[in-house]
């Protein structure tokens, strides 16, 4: 009997390792980055001298509540590149997802691959730093029998016989490149202060 709980056990165990190691597989599909946000710095002003004093003080981190607001501004952008939808903003996150064209560069790619590459992003505000996740990197055809689905799978999902391997890894390749777009974007716009318009109405 006491055999057998301990096979019972070291059976459980290596199930839990497993399961641990396939959700730490899992979290490996994204991108993310934390990103350091310091205060705006206050001119010193001149004492009754005229003298303007030394600051030695350390920067100081900036507010959550101003890097959320320019997180939200982000969403609130246009840009040409892509489409921002379902613009979400709960506590002290922001959220949509991207949608950028794909159409194959060269002439006959092989298949009808031409549609849009999607991807979901999330903009996290804590004093003194964001964080940014890129998640659900995706490939959807006009021609539905020809998306290629999660672009961190091996193959695609319509199959390898419909999107030949070397046209889904240029899929891929620019997938990549379209979440390197979106990433420059969110860095330029995280530095512009909250109190500056956007072009977008409110949402």
């Amino acid at each position: 009997m006491t055999l057998k709980k301990i096979l019972f056990s070291l059976s459980l165990l290596c199930l839990l390792s497993q399961i641990s190691a396939q959700e730490e597989k899992k979290d490996d599909k994204k991108i993310q980055e934390v990103v350091t946000m310091e205060a705006p710095v206050v001119p010193p002003q001149p004492d009754s001298d005229g003298n303007i004093p030394i600051d030695t003080a350390p920067p100081k981190p900036m507010a959550a509540d101003e890097i959320l607001k320019r997180a939200i501004n982000f969403m609130k952008t246009d840009t040409k590149l892509y489409i921002k939808d379902n613009k979400i903003t709960t506590g002290t996150k922001a959220e949509c997802l991207a949608t950028f064209k794909y159409k194959p560069k060269e002439l006959n790619p092989g298949a009808d691959v031409e549609g849009t590459i999607t991807m979901h992003l999330s903009i996290e505000a804590k004093e003194g730093k964001y964080r940014y996740t890129i998640t659900k990197i995706t490939h959807n055809a006009n021609k539905t029998e020809c998306t290629g689905g999660n672009v961190y799978n091996d193959a695609p999902a319509c199959g390898s016989l419909k999107v030949p391997p070397d046209l889904w890894k240029r899929i891929k390749g620019e997938a990549f490149r379209q979440s390197g777009v979106l990433i420059s974007d969110i860095k330029a716009m995280m530095k512009i202060p909250s109190s500056k318009p956007v072009n977008a109405d409110e949402w």
